[in-house]
């Protein structure tokens, strides 16, 4: 599937997103982000490729000022439906390539992305993680699929994620490079991991 066709896709199914993910384990996620990133109250955060808004408004719930964004619109609109007052502040959700992020080097303390960079053709991946890199001013908390390594349970991987595979226009390039190695080639200094269910969190400081 090309990525505008990804795109499309995505705001079509947008509705219907949260139900599925909550299956696939995508709220503990989310609050295991913030968690992890632990915001300032009034911190200013970027939450990139943010579909619904999961870690977006989890950080908002904590304090923390929030802009998230993504390509997909219907996945922003359905992420603007799903504020309340539980939050501390709305985030505000703008339609925008994170390829190219319309803001200055270093204007958030802390950027989050969750899983996004697997959809992502390999180009695309090394472009949003120089982003995200150059607008961090401290910190940046990453969350993608935990990869098995061992032959027998990598090949169960690969039948159950089958989806991926048609998705992206790349997988099989995210699976075979090391995902902490991607960071640090892309110049952030990997802290603590974190395992969440299927998933894995990298927590990193901007590298000086």
């Amino acid at each position: 599937m090309s990525r505008p066709a990804q795109i499309r896709f995505l705001s079509r199914v947008a509705k219907a997103y949260d139900p599925v993910v909550r299956l696939l384990g995508f709220p503990p996620l989310w609050q295991a982000m913030g968690d992890i990133a632990a915001p300032g109250s009034g911190e200013v955060a970027l939450d990139v490729c943010t579909g619904t808004g999961g870690v977006a408004l989890d950080l908002a719930r904590r304090g923390a000022r929030v802009i998230g964004i993504d390509l997909a619109g219907g996945m922003l609109r359905q992420a603007g439906h799903k504020y309340n007052n539980g939050a501390a502040s709305r985030p505000h959700f703008v339609q925008m390539d994170a390829r190219h992020l319309a803001f200055a080097d270093r204007a958030f303390s802390l950027v989050t992305c969750a899983m996004a960079l697997h959809e992502m053709a390999e180009a695309e991946r090394v472009q949003v993680l120089g982003e995200i890199r150059r607008v961090a001013g401290d910190r940046a908390v990453l969350a993608e699929y935990r990869v098995p390594y061992r032959r027998h349970r990598r090949a169960l991987f690969r039948v159950s994620h089958a989806f991926e595979y048609a998705e992206s226009d790349d997988f099989t390039s995210f699976l075979n490079r090391d995902f902490a190695t991607r960071l640090e080639q892309a110049g952030f200094v990997v802290g603590d991991v974190h395992d969440v269910g299927a998933y894995r969190i990298w927590r990193c400081r901007v590298a000086p």
